[in-house]
């Protein structure tokens, strides 16, 4: 009789534990539209591309610019399915465009 309540006490943790970790993974894809899109609105013209790498850098994305001054903003850990577009001209911001990637 113990095994069995010690059986069903392991199987509710493990559960719990398997739900917590699919919580935790699809969490990004729940939010992370929203996150992206306040993200890139907040973005401020004529900031630098310095600073705009850190305010990227501090909400944990990655930025990719090309040699023609546009950039993708995006969320690693929804791999690339929200972005930000961005256009830099003199190293400066000119314009943020959230991009709908669904």
């Amino acid at each position: 009789m113990a095994l069995s309540i010690r059986r069903k006490r392991i199987n509710t943790v493990l559960g719990l534990l398997l739900l917590g970790g699919l919580v935790y993974m699809f969490w990004p894809f729940v939010v992370g539209r929203g996150q992206m899109q306040t993200f890139c609105a907040s973005l401020p013209n004529g900031a630098s591309l310095a600073q705009v790498n850190e305010l990227v850098s501090a909400r944990g994305y990655h930025i990719v610019v090309g040699s023609d001054g546009m950039g993708l903003v995006h969320d690693t850990r929804s791999f690339g399915r929200f972005l930000c577009q961005t256009h830099f001209q003199n190293e400066k911001l000119v314009r943020a465009n959230y991009l709908n990637n669904d």
